[in-house]
């Protein structure tokens, strides 16, 4: 498992953007050289940023919901460091590629890099770090915010409003399937919600070809590219679904949700706090299993334990708060 991740998921057109580290003399004594000036960075971002210098962040665990927080280090240290210029590695830059914050996306790696990863937090099995306060204090940096962002231009918001048949019903989007298997619910509980929220709600489904299938709901699933999946998300007033990229769009987008964690990743670490997240904590949970790596022997209790009830109290309670603020406005 020490293996995972060198190269952002396993995407070898990254390879040549990234710095080797060169095991034979005398370059070896460079990398190492190099190695250690980056295990410091905390001493070494305030000059970066009075020099204006380059800084490549890289995606490292690679997954698409990582590109978003990814792109989430990047504010952080923004922020903290505006003058610094910003290089990402990401293999899903498509994802990315309006965020201002980032300079370049995609450029050969420069010699001051950070990984934005954490991994750390899988392997020891942490319950209570979120990830991104975890990649600022090995950065030195104190204040944080997980929030996402995600930037649609006008010509995908207006592609999106011609695909979405016109109802007057409020717009529920969801997603059924995360490619890990501890993160599922079940089907049956998916059908039963679906039944009891069709009367009043016009319900579209966004996702992979992998996706649950219904009957009597717009599925747009396998259909279109992941950008063009958010835009059909961004004209909805809720999502459901469980913690994957989706929930990062969903937030980045501005999007109440209902997010149907479980408890194989801690809410404290991942969940955004303007959503309502539910979780179950069995003896086995944290688990963080990763499918191929791992597998759950307890026939994933922690998803079986949500309830169809409380998604649809929290489907009720998001929206009536939505309703609220947009009258108070």
């Amino acid at each position: 498992m020490k293996e995972y991740g060198q190269i952002p998921a396993g995407d070898i057109q990254l390879t040549s953007l990234l710095y080797p580290f060169e095991h034979n003399f005398p370059r070896f004594i460079f990398s190492k050289y190099r190695w250690w000036k980056n295990s410091r960075l905390d001493k070494t971002l305030p000059k970066l940023n009075r020099k204006q210098n380059w800084l490549t962040v890289i995606d490292r665990l690679g997954a698409p919901g990582d590109a978003l927080i990814t792109a989430n280090v990047i504010r952080c240290i923004k922020d903290r460091y505006p003058k610094i210029k910003i290089n990402c590695i990401t293999p899903h830059p498509e994802l990315i590629k309006y965020d201002h914050s980032i300079d370049s996306i995609n450029k050969r790696e420069t010699f001051y890099s950070f990984d934005s990863s954490y991994w750390e937090l899988i392997v020891r099995k942490a319950s209570h770090v979120n990830i991104i306060a975890h990649n600022m204090n090995r950065l030195g940096i104190k204040e944080f915010t997980y929030n996402s962002k995600f930037f649609l231009n006008s010509e995908e918001s207006e592609w999106a409003k011609k695909v979405i048949p016109s109802t007057i019903k409020p717009i529920i989007a969801i997603c059924t399937r995360s490619k890990e298997t501890v993160k599922n619910w079940p089907k049956t509980y998916w059908e039963r919600l679906i039944d009891s929220l069709r009367n009043d709600y016009f319900i579209i489904q966004i996702g992979d070809k992998k996706e649950l299938i219904f009957d009597e709901i717009l599925s747009f699933s396998g259909k279109y590219t992941m950008r063009e999946s958010a835009a059909l998300l961004s004209q909805a007033s809720l999502f459901i679904g469980p913690d994957s990229l989706l929930m990062h769009i969903a937030n980045g987008l501005e999007i109440p949700s209902v997010i149907l964690f479980g408890g194989s990743r801690p809410v404290q670490c991942l969940g955004y706090d303007q959503n309502i997240n539910l979780s179950s904590s069995p003896h086995c949970s944290p688990c963080w299993i990763h499918d191929g790596f791992e597998t759950c022997d307890h026939q994933v209790q922690c998803m079986n334990e949500i309830s169809k009830e409380s998604v649809l109290d929290a489907v009720t309670s998001l929206l009536n708060a939505h309703t609220q603020i947009h009258q108070n406005n």
